[in-house]
């Protein structure tokens, strides 16, 4: 989702506050510390977390803003390299549930990516796992 500034980013896993690749998000605003989307999270044995889509369960995280180059440093970091490319994550637009409602932001997904569903976290929470 683009804002005047950004654009807003649900990070659920490595990217979130004190975690290895939070320094990735460099000084972007913190929007929302506690956010959730309907969705499975995945430990994939590499280090960081996968999610898909689904109609159950909760997969918790945070909003950030970011502009134009800090996308740029998370579709990297996420392997996506663009529609239609074979990407590690999708990058999609899907709403997330704040305490105020839901918002429109950029989730990545592996829907597409089985391979790195592993073991379901049961929490939906990767700080909890």
């Amino acid at each position: 989702m683009n804002t005047e500034r950004g654009h807003l980013v649900f990070v659920y896993g490595t990217l979130r506050k004190n975690e290895c690749n939070a320094y990735v998000l460099g000084n972007a605003k913190c929007l929302s510390e506690h956010a959730w989307v309907l969705g499975t999270l995945f430990d994939t044995g590499y280090g960081y977390p996968a999610m898909t889509l689904v109609d159950s369960g909760n997969v918790f995280g945070e909003i950030y803003e970011v502009d134009a180059d800090g996308l740029k440093k998370l579709d990297h970091l996420e392997g996506y390299k663009g529609p239609g490319n074979e990407n590690l994550y999708e990058r999609k637009i899907y709403p997330v549930m704040t305490e105020n409602g839901p918002i429109d932001v950029v989730i990545y997904t592996v829907d597409h990516n089985p391979s790195l569903c592993k073991k379901v976290i049961e929490c939906g929470d990767w700080l909890k796992r």
